[in-house]
C-alpha cells in the first residue's frame, strides 16, 4: 500500500477513553501485542515471549493522565500509534533564574513491523509536536530509530550535556507523569546522564539483541550516536530542547511532516466550537437568499451541499422548504448538523459522512453548492478536480452549481505589498514553512488573508499557515495547514474541463455576494463561479 495514503489523527485522552473509542483502544492493544517486541531472554517474566498489553491497561494507565493524547496512523487498519503527555510546569516550581514551560513526553510509540523505517514514527511524533514551542520534547525508549525520529520531528539533536543540565527536573517530572506506566520512583530509580550517555532504569526488560546493529545503522549517515549504550532493563532518557540549534530537513521530509500536520489540524478544527457568532457565520441569511434567487429554487427542489461543514447552509435551505443533502468527510461536523436538524424538527434535510471525491449519491440535484475552500482543500489539483467532477455528475441536465474558491490574486497581492518575505518557493526553501509564527486564525478571526500569518508559493499557489488550536482547557496545539488558491481563469477552466458550463465568474466577499469586486480589493477573498451542467456532462470527468 502507498505510504502516502496513511491517515493521521489525534484524540485527547477524554475522547480516546470514551465508550465510542473502545474499539480504537482495542486496536492499539492488538498492535502493541503483535508488533512492539519481545521480552529479553533474561527478563524476570515471560522471557523471549511477545510483550503483551491489555486495552484496559492502556486506557487506565497510559491514557489516565488528563494531559495525555492519542495519535494514530491508519491505512485500512491501524499501523501505528503514539501516546503523549504535554504538561505545563510553571517557573516557580524550579529556580527563579530558569525559564521553563511545557514538557512533552511520548510514553508509547508503536509501529507495525511491516511499516518500520518508512517515516511513520517520525510523522507520528511531528503530529504530536508540530510547531509547538515546548521547553522540551522527549521519549524513553530502547529503540535507536525512535530517537532519530525524535530528532527529525523536533529538528534538534539529542545532547547528553544538554539533558544533564535539566536531569533532576526531567527525572522529577518523569516520576510524576510516568510513574504509573513505568516502575519509576524518586526513591529507588537509577538515572545516569553524563557526557557519554543518558539512560534510566525503567526495569522494562525488552529484548536488546538487535540494539547494537540498530545503533550502527542509526549512525551510518555520518550523524554520531551520542547517547551511549544501555543494559537490559534500561532505556535511553532522550530529550531535545527548544533553545537548541535547528536542523535543516530535506524537501521530502518537510513535505511529509506538513502533510501529516495538515491532516491532524483538520481533525482539531472539527472539534472547534464554531457557533452563529463566529465571523464565518454572520452572513448566512444573505447567502441563502442569494442561492435561492440565482438558482431559481422553489420549495421541493433538491439541493446538494458538498462540503457542508456543520450544515449552516443546508439547514437554512431546508427551513425554506427545499430537499437538501449535506455531505462532509468530518464525522463530528455531520453529527452536529444532524443534531441541529433534529432540534429544529427539519424533515427535508439529510446529512452524510462522505468524501466529495468519491461519493455516489444515486440522485441528480437541481442545484449543488460548494462553498469557501472545499475546492482547494487538497494541494494536489487532481483531487480538487475529482470533487468538481462529482458536482457535475450530481446535477440534473441544466442544473446549477454555485462554487466559491479562495482568491489567489488577492492572496499574492497582499503578501507582495505587506509581507514580501512571505512570498517564497517551497522547492527552494521548504524549511521556511516550519519557521512560521503561530496564529489562532481558524479558531478566532477566520481571516486567512492576513499576510503576516501565511506563506504563499508563487509557483503552486499553495498557502501555508501555522494554526494554533485550543480545545477546551487544553494546551494549544500548533500545526501547519495548507490550501490551494485560484485565479479566475484557473477555476473556470477546471469547471469547464469536468462538463460544467460557466455562465459567469466574479470576485466576491463575505456578505457581498451580489457585488462584483476588483480582484485585489481587501474584501474580494473569494471567486464565485456560476455554472450550468452540460447535457452530456454525465459522460465526462
Amino acid at each position: 500500500m502507498n505510504i502516502e495514503n496513511v491517515q493521521y489523527e489525534q484524540l485527547p485522552a477524554d475522547l480516546a477513553v470514551s465508550d465510542n473509542s473502545r474499539k480504537l483502544i482495542e486496536e492499539c492493544a492488538h498492535l502493541y501485542c503483535n508488533h512492539y517486541g519481545n521480552w529479553s531472554k533474561n527478563a524476570p517474566y515471560a522471557p523471549g515471549k511477545r510483550i503483551k498489553l491489555s486495552a484496559d491497561k492502556i486506557q487506565k494507565c497510559w491514557l489516565g493522565n488528563k494531559d495525555a493524547n492519542l495519535y494514530t496512523a491508519r491505512l485500512e487498519t491501524l499501523i501505528g500509534y503514539a501516546i503523549a503527555i504535554r504538561s505545563k510546569y510553571p517557573d516557580e516550581l524550579y529556580s527563579v533564574n530558569d525559564k521553563y514551560g511545557v514538557f512533552s513526553w511520548v510514553t508509547q510509540l508503536v509501529v507495525h513491523e511491516d511499516y518500520r523505517k518508512r517515516g511513520i514514527a517520525k510523522r507520528l511524533l511531528f503530529s504530536i509536536w508540530g510547531q509547538s514551542d515546548d521547553f522540551a520534547w522527549g521519549v524513553l525508549t530502547a529503540n535507536p530509530y525512535a530517537i532519530r525520529a525524535l530528532e527529525k520531528a523536533t529538528r534538534r539533536r539529542c545532547s547528553p550535556e544538554r539533558i544533564s543540565k535539566n536531569k533532576t527536573k526531567l527525572f522529577n517530572i518523569a516520576c510524576e507523569d510516568l510513574g504509573d506506566c513505568y516502575e519509576i520512583n524518586k526513591g529507588s530509580t537509577q538515572i545516569e546522564v553524563n557526557k557519554t550517555g543518558s539512560k534510566i532504569d525503567t526495569k522494562f526488560f525488552v529484548d536488546h539483541s538487535q540494539v547494537p546493529e540498530m545503533i550502527k545503522k542509526a549512525a551510518s549517515n555520518g550523524t554520531p550516536w551520542v547517547l551511549g549504550d544501555i543494559e537490559e532493563g534500561w532505556e535511553w532518557f532522550a530529550f531535545t530542547f527548544n533553545d537548541q540549534d535547528q536542523l535543516k530537513l530535506t524537501k521530502d521530509e518537510v513535505q511529509g511532516m506538513i502533510d501529516t500536520s495538515d491532516q491532524v489540524a483538520k481533525h482539531a478544527y472539527s472539534r472547534m466550537l464554531l457557533n452563529e457568532g463566529h465571523n464565518w457565520s454572520k452572513h448566512t441569511k444573505k447567502e441563502i437568499d442569494f442561492i435561492i434567487e440565482k438558482c431559481g429554487l422553489m420549495p421541493g427542489k433538491t439541493v446538494l451541499d458538498m462540503g457542508c461543514g456543520k450544515g449552516r447552509h443546508a439547514l437554512a435551505l431546508a427551513e425554506k422548504g427545499l430537499q437538501v443533502t449535506g455531505v462532509d468527510y468530518v464525522s463530528a461536523f455531520i453529527e452536529n448538523a444532524r443534531q441541529e436538524a433534529r432540534k429544529k424538527n427539519l424533515k427535508t434535510v439529510k446529512f452524510s459522512v462522505d468524501d466529495g471525491r468519491k461519493i455516489e449519491l444515486g440522485q441528480d440535484y437541481d442545484a449543488v453548492i460548494c462553498l469557501y475552500d472545499v475546492i482547494g482543500s487538497f494541494i494536489d489539483e487532481k483531487e480538487n478536480k475529482k470533487i468538481l467532477a462529482n458536482i457535475a455528475r450530481s446535477l440534473k441536465p441544466g442544473g446549477i452549481a454555485i462554487i466559491t474558491v479562495l482568491n489567489y490574486e488577492l492572496t499574492i497581492h497582499l503578501a507582495q505589498t505587506q509581507s514580501p518575505r512571505h512570498v517564497f518557493s517551497f522547492d527552494s526553501d521548504p524549511n521556511k514553512v516550519l519557521d512560521l509564527a503561530p496564529a489562532e486564525i481558524m479558531e478566532k478571526t477566520g481571516n486567512i488573508f492576513d499576510p503576516a500569518h501565511y506563506l504563499v508559493d508563487e509557483k503552486t499557489h499553495i498557502v501555508y499557515r501555522n494554526e494554533q488550536f485550543t480545545v477546551g482547557g487544553r494546551l494549544p496545539e500548533q500545526l501547519i495547514v495548507m490550501d490551494k488558491r485560484y485565479t479566475k481563469k484557473e477555476i473556470t477552466d477546471l469547471c469547464e474541463q469536468v462538463g460544467l458550463k460557466v455562465q459567469w465568474a466574479k470576485y466576491v466577499g463575505a456578505g457581498k455576494w451580489r457585488d462584483s469586486l476588483n480582484p485585489t480589493e481587501n474584501a474580494a477573498k473569494e471567486i464565485m463561479v456560476f455554472c450550468e451542467k452540460h447535457v452530456s456532462a454525465s459522460h465526462q470527468g
